[in-house]
């Protein structure tokens, strides 16, 4: 079932471009690098967030901006749709943020899940993903999603990608203002389906 018409982001969701973020994999990368960043709190356990966030059969139910994923290497999960460590998929993505008809593909490879420190007040998840659609040469894409408590007690979703390598001006130029938007609208509509699914209206 397709999700509804996207609206417009939540009033908690803070997106913008900023100069680029290190990442697991690439480390610190120069001009012309930059990052995307959508933060939000979720009235719900990181669990579920994190849940959520990996089983991509859920996906058409919430997300208008990536609302299908193909996975291209078998999981040893029970579930044939659930992102782990290892698997190669395949988003298809409306940048526009509605309707169907200007899907394109992007290829990714999930590489880790991990534990957020508790140490550092943010106890959670880190989820990563690396871009996998352009020669490393040409075009590198890293995105991380920290899911965690923070030390108010509050669960908070803090996604970015940092876009770097000779090409990365021209996702600048060309796409980086509508990746501020769907960022934002990804972690809005991510926000009400989960809580959604807290307070048993979902």
């Amino acid at each position: 079932m397709a999700p509804p018409p996207p609206k417009q982001a939540h009033d908690t969701v803070k997106a913008k471009r900023i100069p680029p973020l290190p990442t697991p994999h690439w480390g610190n990368q120069g001009i012309p690098a930059f990052t995307v960043r959508a933060t939000t709190p979720i009235n719900a356990s990181p669990d579920i967030v994190l849940s959520t966030l990996l089983d991509t059969s859920s996906w058409p139910q919430w997300n208008n901006f990536v609302p299908r994923a193909t996975l291209g290497t078998s999981s040893s999960s029970s579930n044939p749709s659930q992102l782990q460590p290892g698997v190669l998929f395949t988003e298809h993505v409306d940048m526009r943020g509605r309707g169907r008809n200007t899907i394109v593909k992007m290829k990714l490879l999930m590489t880790s899940l991990d534990e957020l420190d508790a140490h550092e007040g943010r106890k959670g998840f880190r989820v990563v993903w690396l871009g996998k659609g352009y020669p490393d040469w040409a075009l590198r894409s890293e995105r991380v999603h920290d899911i965690f408590c923070n030390e108010g007690g509050e669960t908070v979703y803090d996604v970015y990608e940092t876009f770097s390598g000779p090409l990365a001006w021209a996702v600048r130029v060309f796409v980086g203002g509508a990746l501020v938007r769907r960022f934002a609208q990804w972690n809005g509509e991510l926000k009400e389906y989960v809580e959604g699914i807290s307070s048993g209206k979902v």
